[in-house]
């Protein structure tokens, strides 16, 4: 049965593949410049919800701590690897690039590993396995002029 949630999270997916296949079709600019246009768009349209909370009375502006939280966050996961997304969306196009989004709960699992002490158990190694695997299995048939033809 599905939920609210449930139907956002589909929509979220259309809307992200609608988006690596519209980056090959996008006016001539650098990755920057495009980042710094949906950036800026995205800074815009979250002003009326934090009108709506101020105006609620239940705004309330992030500590020190806080700050350099959504700063880490905006130049690392959000500005840097949309960049290198869009990049290599120019580069191998959207069909091959939408095959690498898969890595991104791999890293994340590593950096919580790495950085945040968690355990590696025997579900993450088979999860890993899986999504390289898949990718392997994608990748390999690249060579002959079908499955290039669809990645690009």
């Amino acid at each position: 049965r599905f939920n609210t949630g449930d139907l956002l999270v589909v929509l979220a997916v259309v809307l992200y593949a609608g988006y690596t296949v519209g980056l090959r079709r996008r006016p001539e600019s650098t990755a920057l410049g495009l980042f710094t246009v949906l950036a800026a768009s995205a800074f815009l349209a979250s002003l009326p919800m934090v009108a709506v909370e101020a105006w609620l009375g239940e705004f309330q502006a992030p500590s020190l701590q806080g700050w350099v939280v959504i700063a880490l966050v905006a130049l690392l996961p959000s500005f840097l690897a949309q960049v290198l997304f869009i990049k290599g969306v120019e580069i191998i196009g959207p069909g091959r690039a939408g095959i690498f989004v898969n890595l991104v709960p791999v890293f994340a699992a590593m950096i919580a590993v790495a950085y945040l002490g968690e355990d590696f158990h025997l579900h993450h190694g088979l999860a890993l396995a899986l999504v390289l695997g898949g990718i392997w299995l994608a990748e390999r048939g690249v060579g002959d002029s079908t499955s290039t033809q669809r990645g690009r």
